[in-house]
């Protein structure tokens, strides 16, 4: 019996032995007998695989043998991903990312994870081709020390969409703290008036009218909502900035909301939904709401 390839596991061998075994099925109907035995040592268990049927030429043999690499490759590339992904992300998170509480350390796992479905591919191509050129060149694999010493530009790529993932956790939690110190400011304030219509034209423009459809006085608006802003400030500042800042200012009791492009203005109306909350109502379609709408009169442009 000749041995051809070894892998050294950890844990249970059940599932990818189960495989092995389907692929050498394959085999053995191809001309190729190959016997799968388990050996436990130094705390792993090695599948071997195993020629059984006498003696083989050169070219047979290295036919086999490039056969069996191709298929041991592949069911290791896919077992990476599908069971051992979800834990090189915990280590990763825990240690580079370790002040984070136990709740944003899973919140962070779980959007790393669905951020990885988009290319699974990749990282598959990227690990079998590791293993294909490690087989090449040995015949023993042992699965813990591959995935750690010999997938650094795998676990690289892991650790820059972990780090993704959490630059836009931390830019969600900043908006909700915004969105928080927002509401406050509503909360604390007399409404002044009761109604307000606020149409978004687009291209840094919008008009805030009252019940009776008269446009509230723009300049007055301006700079009351611009107070306490120095000159860098403002060139930060974009139409939504200076529109909730202008709402709070005469803080209405009820704001109807009208948008010329709701697809363009999404954004801009789930901040004030989120700002004025149980105060907004989301025009269905009216007159406010058509692209030619301007009121014929000012209108604050940014």
């Amino acid at each position: 019996m000749v041995k051809l390839l070894s892998i050294g596991l950890s844990g249970t061998t059940e599932q990818i032995r189960e495989k092995l075994e389907r692929d050498c099925k394959t085999l053995t109907q191809e001309g190729f007998r190959v016997v799968i035995d388990e050996l436990n040592k130094g705390g792993y268990t090695f599948l071997g695989l195993n020629i059984s049927d006498g003696e083989l030429s050169f070219r047979k043999y290295e036919q086999l043998k490039n056969l069996l690499r191709n298929s041991v490759s592949q069911i290791l590339a896919d077992w990476i991903i599908s069971n051992e992904e979800h834990k090189l992300i915990n280590k990763i998170v825990a240690s580079n990312y370790f002040y984070f509480s136990h709740d944003e350390r899973a919140t962070v796992e779980s959007n790393a994870l669905q951020a990885l479905t988009a290319s699974p591919a990749t990282r598959y191509n990227l690990i079998l081709s590791r293993i294909l050129d490690y087989l090449n060149n040995h015949h023993e694999l042992v699965l813990d020390g591959f995935v750690n010493f010999r997938l650094k530009d795998y676990r690289l790529q892991l650790s820059q969409v972990i780090d993704k993932v959490v630059d836009d956790f931390m830019m969600e939690l900043e908006y909700k703290e915004f969105i928080r110190v927002l509401r406050y400011f509503v909360d604390v304030q007399e409404p002044r008036m009761e109604e307000a219509h606020v149409v978004i034209n687009g291209g840094g423009m919008f008009q805030i009218y009252d019940s009776q459809g008269k446009i509230i006085n723009n300049q007055y608006l301006e700079n009351a909502a611009l107070q306490g802003y120095n000159a860098q400030d403002l060139s930060n500042l974009n139409y939504e900035d200076i529109l909730i800042s202008a709402l709070i200012t005469i803080a209405p009791h009820n704001i109807m909301l009208h948008s010329t492009n709701r697809v363009r203005d999404q954004e801009a109306l789930d901040t004030i939904r989120s700002v004025f909350d149980g105060r907004v109502v989301l025009c269905d379609g009216c007159e406010m709401c058509k692209a030619d709408y301007t009121g014929k009169s000012n209108h604050t442009e940014l």
